[in-house]
């Protein structure tokens, strides 16, 4: 399996596979109740609304606090305290706590695992075609990026260059990741 340094929630560099680390940007979690981000108190994540991309779940290990941390989003606890109670605040949907990934001084770092039967077969398809390109050394969002022309666009010369290079063509490949701009999507 393929390794890659991967940086998440703007707060640390890890090691991590990429089918592990890749696969959660599909992952959502609904908050239970209203709960504000670790690192912004200000942005609160009303009760009912979606967290999105989620790609990890961290443990701090002096005080047990657990989060839920997005790809380019902000890191929220899974728990809150009320009336010295701890209540689970915030809840993965599609997805599950996988295994744990990286440790430092502060934070345990878990992966977060795609449930394939709690998404749907386009889902699942633009986010294997996402990983896939991801395997072959484009960035994240340029990734992203052919995935959505791939699937929705699939005569544009964006998509015609990522067929090519899934089936293997490497001046193709080379192409793809040097992100021509035909395959900004707008």
């Amino acid at each position: 399996m393929q390794k890659a340094i991967c940086f998440f929630a703007g707060l640390a560099l890890m090691d991590v596979s990429l089918s592990e680390a890749l696969s959660a940007d599909l992952c959502k979690a609904i908050a239970l109740r209203d709960v504000a981000a670790v690192e912004a108190p200000d942005s609160i994540l009303q009760r009912g609304a979606y967290d999105e991309a989620v790609t990890q779940y961290r443990v701090n290990k002096q005080t047990g606090m657990t989060t839920f941390c997005s790809h380019g989003g902000y890191c929220y606890p899974t728990h809150v305290r009320v009336n010295d109670e701890k209540i689970e605040a915030l809840r993965l949907v599609n997805c599950k706590i996988g295994g744990r990934n990286y440790e430092n001084r502060e934070e345990i770092f878990y992966s977060v695992d795609v449930l394939r039967s709690k998404n749907s077969p386009t889902a699942l398809r633009l986010d294997d075609l996402d990983n896939r390109f991801i395997e072959m050394g484009l960035c994240m969002a340029c990734a992203g990026n052919v995935a959505m022309f791939y699937m929705q666009k699939p005569s544009s010369p964006c998509a015609q260059l990522a067929k090519q290079a899934l089936e293997g063509n490497p001046v193709a490949t080379d192409k793809l990741r040097n992100f021509p701009d035909y395959c900004n999507w707008r």
